[in-house]
Order: C-alpha cells, then sequence, then structure tokens
C-alpha cells in the first residue's frame, strides 16, 4: 500500500496499480493494445464466478440497494479496459452514462475505505487479466 501525506498527516492511497495496466497501455493508433484487456464476457464471468452468482444478476439494478458484483464488474471493466461510459452502459443494459459514471466514483470512494472490498477487486482484477489454462 502506497501513503500519501496530506496536512502533515499520513493518509492511505490505495494501490490499484494491477487495475491501471490496461488503461495505460490502450491506444487508439495501437488496435493491438486493446486485445490485451480482458473482454466483457471474461470479467463478467469471473466476477458471477467470485460471488456465486448468475450473469442475469450482474444486468439487475433496484434503486437503493447494493449490488455489489454488479457495480465490482462495471468498475473493472472501466479500470481493465478503459471503455467509455456509454459502452459500459450499453453492455450493463443502462440506459444512462451517469448511472455508469455514479457507480465508478462509488467504488472508487469505497475502495480506499473498505480493506475486504478493496482485496476482492484486486483479486478479480487479477483473476480477469491471468490466462484461460488450455
Amino acid at each position: 500500500m502506497k501513503y500519501l501525506y496530506q496536512n502533515g498527516k499520513q493518509k492511505s492511497n490505495v494501490d490499484l496499480t494491477p487495475l491501471r495496466f490496461f488503461s495505460g497501455k490502450r491506444d487508439d493508433e495501437i488496435p493491438q493494445s486493446r486485445e490485451m484487456a480482458p473482454d466483457y464476457k471474461r470479467i463478467k464471468r469471473v466476477v458471477c464466478d467470485f460471488y456465486g452468482i448468475v450473469e442475469e444478476e450482474l444486468l439487475r439494478s433496484k434503486r437503493g440497494l447494493l449490488n455489489e458484483p454488479r457495480n465490482v464488474a462495471i468498475y473493472l471493466t472501466r479500470r481493465l479496459r478503459g471503455d467509455s461510459l456509454k459502452e459500459i452502459g450499453h453492455e450493463f443494459h443502462m440506459a444512462k452514462c451517469s448511472s455508469v459514471s455514479s457507480i465508478i466514483e462509488r467504488m472508487e470512494g469505497l475502495i480506499p475505505t473498505d480493506r475486504r472490498l478493496k482485496a476482492r477487486v484486486q483479486k478479480l482484477a487479477e483473476l480477469s487479466k491471468s490466462q484461460d489454462q488450455t
């Protein structure tokens, strides 16, 4: 974990270096760079397997209820693939880009304060990036 100093106090900064790997390597002028990132299907499958749910639950939303697997899948999609909010919204059957943005911002606020969530997200990021065994 990395630490920052703000106003003379030590402040924890979440080390999400693995999550930034693909977004930093993507380049519109180099089409192969996008191929390095895990696809939607892989991210969804890893999240579903980890949480023990079916994919349809990632597409469901009820106002006021937390759907952690869905939020984590959306967050990982943005961090690992760097896709636009519109693309992510389409993949998760969400009509508004602002909803996708809200989920990502909420996750960015929760991860530094919830150690268990941070560990789950980092584990899922590693699983998403690992190659399937043949």
